[in-house]
């Protein structure tokens, strides 16, 4: 049995489709893995926000602390697929602005929530993927 030349267009033909879907995946990959960074970066900009207005004398507002908690969770839902260890910090923010007067300090001596650095780890993953 030989091969024909049109077996070997049909070949490479394949191999080319599949190469090019495999970057299209790898792409959209990196655009999800990117959206989700930017949500942690929405969710660290609106808390810095919200601790700017406390400096500046403005009173304690439960309804944006709830906020700023949906926005820690919805972040933490979305990087998990990139940074299961990230997600789990970005969890236990979301349950210290749900609960800040009941939050057990232990924990938050055992897992760094801190902005700054959930912040700076989610600058750096996103520098890994642009």
């Amino acid at each position: 049995m030989e091969i024909e030349v049109s077996d070997w267009i049909a070949i490479a033909s394949f191999a080319t489709s599949f190469i090019a879907y495999m970057e299209a995946k790898k792409a959209n990959k990196n655009n999800e893995s990117v959206a989700a960074l930017k949500e942690v970066l929405k969710a660290s900009e609106k808390t810095h926000v919200y601790l700017y207005d406390r400096t500046q004398g403005k009173e304690r507002n439960f309804g944006k602390e709830m906020e700023i908690a949906h926005l820690w969770s919805k972040a933490a839902f979305l990087i998990s697929r990139i940074d299961k260890e990230l997600s789990v910090r970005l969890h236990a923010k979301s349950e210290f602005w749900m609960s800040q007067d009941t939050w057990d300090v232990d924990i938050r001596a055992h897992k760094d929530i801190s902005l700054d650095s959930v912040t700076a780890d989610a600058r750096r993953l996103i520098e890994a993927y642009t």
